[in-house]
Formats: C-alpha cells, structure tokens, sequence
C-alpha cells in the first residue's frame, strides 16, 4: 500500500475504543496495541490490495467502504470498527473490497498474534464471533440498504438466527405471517400447494435475498411453502422487530419493497430469481472424466467471478488438515469444514465440488452444498444410473433437493447429432440435458452461461414465407459472435430454429428451403377439404427430407417449439420426442394443414397461442433474450378494394396475371391465426433484452419464390442492429469474442 496524507495514526487508542472488545481484558488489549501496524490509505485505496492483507483491522481515523464484486454496498466503518478478510487462500480473489472513502487510516493486528490471544482469552473470542456474525449480515445489504455501525447494531438485537438443515421446513403454506426472513447463505425451494396436496415449484431464494415480504405485507397468511435445498443460514424479524427498524430507518422499507417489486416481476417471467453459486459434479458413467470436466468448466466461469474447484484433496491441502474433507457428519471436524466451506462461499462467485467416485462422506457433503448437481457421463456407456446414483440420488434416498442437469460427453471435434439421448433422460429425473465435445470451448461456454444464468436464447417467431428473413438475422448473429445457447420459435420460426440447432450453416438452410419450398412446393399441393385443404401426400416427404429421424434430445444446441393444442386449448411446448412431428405441429394451420395428432390430443399451430415465445425462453433460465419478429401489425397485402368473384380469383391463378389484388385461402388462414398472438408478440419485445423487426413489409406471407431476398434483408437488417448494439456497449457481458465487422 501507498502512503499518503491522512489523518495522525492512533492505533492504540483505536483498538481500545473498539466497542466489541468493551469486555476484553487490559493485558488482551495491550497485547493486540502492541501489535498492531498503522496503515495509511488514500482516497478509494482497497485494504486487501497490499502484501500484507489478512489479519485482524481496527479503523483508526477515516471511514471505509466495503463493496462487493458488481458494485454492491455492503457497509459503511467508522473508526472503532474491527473487521477481517475471512479468506485465506493464497491467490484467489476476493469478492469484496473494502476500501478508503477519503483520506483514512487502520490498524492491523497480524493473524497469528490475534489467534494466539483469542485462544487464551474467552472474552475475545466471544468478540471475534460477534464480528464475523456481523459480517454476515451485511450479505442482507441487498434488501436492506448498505449498513452502517449503528444499523448493524439494530439488525443484530433484533435479529434471530435460523438454521435449516437439508429438507427441513422454514414455514408451511398458510401458515399465519409472523415476521420477515433473509437468506445470509444457503438456499431455500418455495413451492405452492394445489387442493390436491400437489406441490408445484414456483422459485427459490439463495444469499442476500428476503422472504414472507407479501404475507407480511398484506397480513395474510402464508401463500406459498418454503424448505431448505440445502444446509442453510437465515435470520428472522417479527413484525414487531422489523417495524421497530423501519420507524428509525424508513428507507429500510423502500429496499424491501424493490425486492418484492423484483420478485413479483420474476414471477411474471417464470425466472427463479436466486442465482446459482454451488455445482457438485457426479460421474454417472464409469468413464466420466470428472476431474479434467471440473478444471474446464472453473476455467469456463471464471469469466463470471472468481471460482473455486474442490476435491477431497484439495480440501485438505486448502484447509491445512489431511483427511478433514471426509470427516463424518455431526462431528467437529464437519463442523469446522462446513463453516471453512461457508467462507469460501463468501468470497467467490463459484465452488465448484468434485464428488469421489464412491459413496464416500466427501461426495455426500458434495450433494449436501449444491445448489445444482452436474451428472456427467460419456454418451457412449450404458445410460443406466451405477451405484453412486443409486445410493445417493434416487428417491427416497437421495441426499439433495437440488436441480439436476446431465452433461453428456462426446468425442472432441464430433460433428454428427448425438442420438439415443431419451435413454439417459428416461431413467432420470433431470431439469435439463447438455450434449458437450470434448475440447469444445463453444459447448463447455454454453453450460457456463447456463450455470450463470446468463444464457443467450433467440426466439424466432412465425410469418410464413417472411420466415425465410430468420437464417439472414442468424447468420449475422453468428458473424458477430453472439452466443445461441438455446434456440426456439413457432411455425416457421420453429422450422427454422430446426435447422439452426441442427448446426446447419446459412448455405445448407438456403438450399434445403429452396429445394422444399420452391422446388417441391408441399403447399401447393391440395386434397379434398374434409380434414384440411393441403394434402399430406408430400408433407411427410418434406419432414423426413428436413428432419430424419432426429430427436429433440439429440440437438446440439437446446429447441424448443410451440404447438396449440386443440383438445385442452393450452399452449404445448416440445422440448423432447421427434423434431419432425414437433414442427409440423407448429406450422399446421387449422383447416389447411392436417393436425398432428400425439398422445391422443389434436395439434396445430403455435401462432394460435403464442407466435413469438419469448417468455418461455425467459421460463427456461435465460439470462438474455433475443426475439425476432416477422409478422406486421399492419399488412398491406389485406387492404383490398372489393372481394373479387370465384371465377376472377381463379383465372388470375391459372393465368399467373396477378391482376387482382386479394389474399390467397392460405394467406388469410395463416393471417387468422396470428391475430390472436399479435398482442403478446408486443409484449414479448417490450420483455425481451434485444429485438430484431426486419422490414419485410413488402413481402406476401407466402412469397416463398423471394427466399434470396429474405435472407438478405434479414441479413443487412441484423447486421446493421447488431454493430449498433456494440458500438452502445448492450453486447457487453455475452461473452462475445469475435468483433462486429462495420465494415
């Protein structure tokens, strides 16, 4: 650390005006004086920044700001105070700085003197205690403000702490609302129970975030069940206590009302809300390379924060103690590891936890702290769950109430789609599933985003023949760099995020599209209007021609796409079984094509419902969303002088004249079932994070003879949107490696 002016340096008087150590005997005190080494700081200089920065520190003169990683005030000292770093690790990062407001002064009182004095005296060990207690609770500065000393004081006579094992209850659906919560670490599944004692997932809250805020609000009893994921920390205010709070700091309650304002807002989007901060990898194949999959993925998110990877070895060897990492539960040494754990908890975006291939008491504690659970397994083995799965993860025994994700691996440069995915995903219950090539830095990104919760989703949304502008906006998109981690849509939006999760490159869509739709022309060709009007003699030729016998499971890159479905009147999201039978069912126009008909239910196509399904992008963990938009408020192809007689229509079609304008029975089916998604289109752009809108205005919904054209102006249209979002610096944090060529 730099010297610089700053107030006279006290650090005796300092340390003996500290208000925790009021019952710390005068020996204690003149030792820890004697010991200790004035540092001065100038203006914004970090504490931790300097060779010597761990160790025990009493602000002398100045006041200090602590920060976290994103800008968070944490807490505002004054001198009196005494803090600490809570992290040993030689050369990891820390999360949180603390660092001078102005000219300011503090006294160090180095490591060892102070844990040697702590172990003699019971009275400073009891203000040690206090002062890492105190520390955690400014992780509630996100709902409640930045704290100050006498804030700090406040919280910590009123707050009452609350420790949740794994599975444990914090409060029961209709449970009367008898005080606020806040997570300080750990993390809690909040669930809402229908009249038939069904539960049903609805978010969860992970460190810094508040619960009970509407039932505390309202008075009302508890609307929701909340249980702990995992082992968890909370603390607790009646409505007594925390309305004492308020009356002396009323800006208290506004930062609880954002947070519910944020939750509500989550709510509306189907998003979690709580961010994912432990991942625990199990093999679930006996050639798993958990180990070398662990060093990838760490190395993948530290673009995100700082990470830490542990094993069993590495526990030990951190922690200073052989064998401490396979301590048995309900012990000291667990109880020692648990509170180690909570540390580096604290000060890194990431753990990353490498189970043991046994059952052994490092993989269970593995299972116990994660927030998710990463089942890794080479593609090529017997999908069925070995013994470690068995033992641990199948109900009723399993260990964890965490989300679980299958991560697949596949040879290093393997360019054919994966198949018999359904067989892994059959016997397991698992939120989602990530095919990987080895050595991929693509595919090993993709699953860091996703981990993150930054994940790039594109949703292309459904126009007909105007579909064709989607492959000129993903081939720019591509150019530049942006991430598809998760790509879907509707109609022929759905068909072609088909052929972009297949990794069709913009040469092989084109001419696959052109061979289809102008070459073939399937809706050209008609059947006697019983069922519908298009026959379905060439429909099933196109759909093998296109899609094989390719699986939803089996894409690269994470589909989706929307159907409608006529039996239940409910939106159907297909996010597994066949990719031909799922598209077809998105593009079958009602009375035109034939509906598809699975699992005993008609359906038909997803403009009916939701033409541009951003939302279920959001749903589906997305941090960022992209919607590309092909339909027109206004078309100006339906503006029409008069209706034109049978006959009229029918000479201009055989003769090609084109004289009279008026939509063809095609044209106003797939108009009609667009109206009734054309208001949530408007409200999934407003939601979404980019929007793409290219001006194909002059284009007929079934002008598929303008294919080229499309893909241009999609193309031009995208490009020209994508530098300007780069040039504004809204592409920032995408992970985006490749430039945006202007030129």
């Amino acid at each position: 650390m730099q010297s610089s002016a700053s107030p006279s340096l006290d650090p005796d008087a300092a340390i003996r005006s500290v208000p925790l150590f009021a019952s710390v005997a005068a020996a204690t005190l003149d030792a820890l004086a004697a010991a200790a080494v004035a540092i001065p700081l100038s203006d914004g200089e970090d504490v931790f920044s300097g060779p010597a920065s761990d160790g025990l520190f009493v602000v002398v003169d100045g006041h200090l700001d602590a920060v976290e990683e994103g800008g968070q005030a944490l807490r505002w000292m004054e001198p009196g105070e005494v803090f600490d770093r809570q992290q040993t690790l030689a050369g990891v990062e820390r999360t949180v700085q603390v660092r001078a407001a102005g000219a300011a002064s503090v006294a160090r009182i180095p490591c060892g003197v102070a844990d040697a004095l702590e172990a003699g005296d019971a009275a400073l060990r009891d203000a040690i205690a206090r002062m890492h207690a105190r520390q955690l609770l400014c992780r509630l500065a996100p709902v409640l403000g930045a704290l100050d000393a006498r804030l700090l004081d406040d919280v910590e006579r009123a707050a009452d702490w609350v420790y949740l094992d794994r599975g444990d209850l914090l409060f029961e659906q209709g449970d009367p609302a008898n005080g606020l919560y806040f997570v300080v670490s750990g993390r809690l599944l909040v669930e809402v129970v229908d009249g038939d004692g069904i539960a049903r997932p609805v978010g969860e809250a992970g460190r810094g975030q508040s619960m009970g805020e509407m039932a505390f609000f309202t008075g009302a009893p508890r609307t929701a069940r909340a249980s702990a994921i995992r082992d968890s920390v909370l603390v607790q205010f009646t409505n007594a206590e925390f309305d004492a709070l308020v009356s002396t700091r009323p800006q208290l309650m506004r930062h609880v009302a954002a947070g519910l304002v944020a939750r509500l807002n989550r709510a509306n989007t189907h998003a979690t809300g709580a961010r994912v901060t432990n991942l625990a990898v199990l093999a679930a194949s006996p050639g798993a390379p958990v180990a070398a999959f662990c060093e990838r993925l760490a190395e993948a998110l530290r673009s995100f924060g700082p990470v830490l990877r542990l094993s069993a070895a590495t526990v030990d060897q951190y922690a200073g103690e052989a064998g401490i990492a396979q301590a048995p539960e309900d012990t000291p040494d667990s109880a020692r590891l648990l509170a180690w754990i909570e540390a580096r908890e604290a000060s890194h975006r990431f753990l990353v936890f490498e189970a043991d291939a046994e059952p052994t008491a490092w993989t269970r504690r593995c299972l116990h702290q994660a927030d998710r659970v990463l089942l890794l397994a080479r593609a090529d083995e017997d999908p069925q769950p070995g013994g470690v799965e068995r033992a641990l993860l199948n109900h009723p025994r399993r260990l964890t109430d965490a989300r679980q994700w299958l991560v697949l691996i596949h040879p290093e440069g393997a360019h054919r789609l994966p198949t018999g995915t359904r067989a892994w995903l059959d016997c397991r219950a698992v939120e989602h599933h990530h095919h990987l090539r080895w050595g991929s830095g693509e595919d090993m990104g993709r699953l860091a985003r996703h981990a993150a919760g930054r994940a790039v989703a594109l949703v292309l949304g459904g126009g007909g023949a105007r579909g064709f502008a989607h492959i000129g906006m993903v081939q720019a998109l591509r150019e530049a760099g942006v991430p598809i981690d998760l790509i879907g849509g509707t109609s022929m939006g759905a068909a072609i995020a088909a052929q972009v999760a297949m990794g069709w490159s913009t040469e092989r869509a084109v001419e696959m599209n052109r061979r289809i739709w102008v070459e073939i022309r399937p809706h050209r060709v008609y059947a006697i209007p019983v069922i519908s009007i298009i026959s379905t003699r060439k429909s099933g030729l196109i759909g093998r021609l296109l899609y094989g016998d390719t699986e939803i499971e089996d894409l690269w890159t994470p589909y989706f796409c929307i159907s409608s479905n006529l039996s239940t009147a409910e939106m159907m999201i297909h996010r597994r079984g066949s990719l031909m039978w799922a598209c077809t069912a998105s593009a079958s126009l009602p009375g035109a094509a034939q509906p598809v008909l699975l699992d005993g239910s008609l359906l038909c196509d997803g403009a009916l419902l939701n033409n541009l399904p951003a939302d279920v992008a959001r749903r589906m963990g997305c941090g960022t969303v992209i919607a590309a938009e092909v339909s027109v408020e206004e078309d100006a192809q339906f503006v029409c002088q008069r209706i034109p007689r049978p006959m009229e229509i029918v000479r201009d079609r055989v003769f090609r004249r084109r004289r009279i304008k008026f939509p063809s029975l095609m044209e106003l089916a797939l108009r009609a079932s667009m109206l009734h998604s054309a208001r949530g289109e408007r409200e999934a752009i407003a939601a979404s994070d980019f929007a793409l809108r290219p001006p194909i205005d002059g284009f007929r919904l079934m002008d598929f003879d303008s294919l080229d054209k499309l893909v241009k102006v999609g193309y031009d249209y995208a490009r020209e949107e994508v530098a300007a979002w780069a040039a504004s610096g809204a592409l920032n944090g995408l992970g985006i490696g490749a430039t945006v060529n202007e030129g």
